[in-house]
Order: C-alpha cells, then sequence, then structure tokens
C-alpha cells in the first residue's frame, strides 16, 4: 500500500513542474522563441534531474486512466499551452509552418527521452544537455536559421538576476 501511495503522489506532482515552468516563462513575455528555447532548456534539464523515471510515470498513469483523470487533464494542458507557442511563432514567422500539437509532442518526448540517456552516465551537466536540446528545438523549427543567437540572447536575458 505505501508504494502505490508513493507512486499516486509521483504521478500527481510529474506535470505540476513544467506547468508552472510554462506559467512563469508567459509571465515573463518575450518572443516565441525565446519562449520555446527557456522552457526546453529548463524541462529537459529539470528531467534530467529527477528522482524517477517520468516514462515510468506515463506508463502508471496509462494503467488506470479514471484514477490518474488529473495526470491527464494537466498533461493536455501542459501539450496546449506549449502548441500555444509554437503557433504563436508559426503566425509571426519565427518558426517555419508546423503542426502545432505535433510538434509539442515531439518537443515532450524529446525532453523525456534526454533523461533515459542521461541516466545511464552523461559525461554532460543537465544544463549543457537542456541548452543543447533547446538550440537543437528552436533551430529545427526556425524559419530564419539566422535568428538562433538572437533568441538565445533574449531568452538569457529574460532569466537574468535581477530583471
Amino acid at each position: 500500500r505505501r508504494k502505490e501511495e508513493i507512486l499516486a503522489a509521483l504521478v500527481a506532482r510529474a506535470n505540476v513542474v513544467p506547468l508552472e515552468l510554462l506559467q512563469a516563462i508567459s509571465a515573463d513575455g518575450g518572443g516565441p522563441g525565446a519562449q520555446l528555447y527557456r522552457f526546453v532548456r529548463a524541462d529537459a534539464a529539470a528531467l534530467c534531474t529527477l528522482p524517477f523515471d517520468i516514462n515510468d510515470i506515463h506508463r502508471i498513469a496509462m494503467r488506470d486512466p479514471v484514477e490518474f483523470a488529473s495526470y491527464w487533464k494537466e498533461r493536455a494542458t501542459l501539450e496546449r499551452q506549449l502548441a500555444r507557442i509554437i503557433r504563436r511563432g508559426t503566425a509571426d514567422g519565427t518558426f517555419r509552418p508546423v503542426d502545432a500539437k505535433l510538434t509539442a509532442l515531439t518537443v515532450l518526448a524529446n525532453d523525456e527521452g534526454a533523461q533515459n540517456w542521461y541516466r545511464l552516465g552523461s559525461r554532460w551537466t543537465p544544463a549543457v544537455l537542456g541548452s543543447h536540446q533547446a538550440q537543437l528545438v528552436v533551430r529545427g523549427l526556425l524559419a530564419d536559421l539566422g535568428d538562433l543567437e538572437a533568441i538565445e540572447a533574449e531568452a538569457d536575458a529574460l532569466e537574468a538576476p535581477g530583471r
């Protein structure tokens, strides 16, 4: 019973960190490129430091969709908020035309996948991995590849202490 309670608590909290991250990033403003960059960088790094495997959480929640309905509702909210940023970037010309929902799902899957190979004994820190993942994701979506440096600078400025 204790194990089930621990698992339920983990599942209940699994979406909280990325949802809070997206809320903070949205509140800070910035362009869609910088917002996506900041999210991926922080999300991938955070996943690498979790004491549990996020994919195990997904599998547990899939076994009992009724019991974990709130998990799936939060997950859908996370996907929608991320897709909204991608849609904004597509609309303003920052990103090339893509399916925003599919892209949001792919971004989340990539972030979650980074945790798997990090745990195998990575020589890179979670922060380095997060930054690398953010560069790859945003660069892959950019309408103009030359915009990456400015987007990285904007993301860094939005996270500067005392801002």
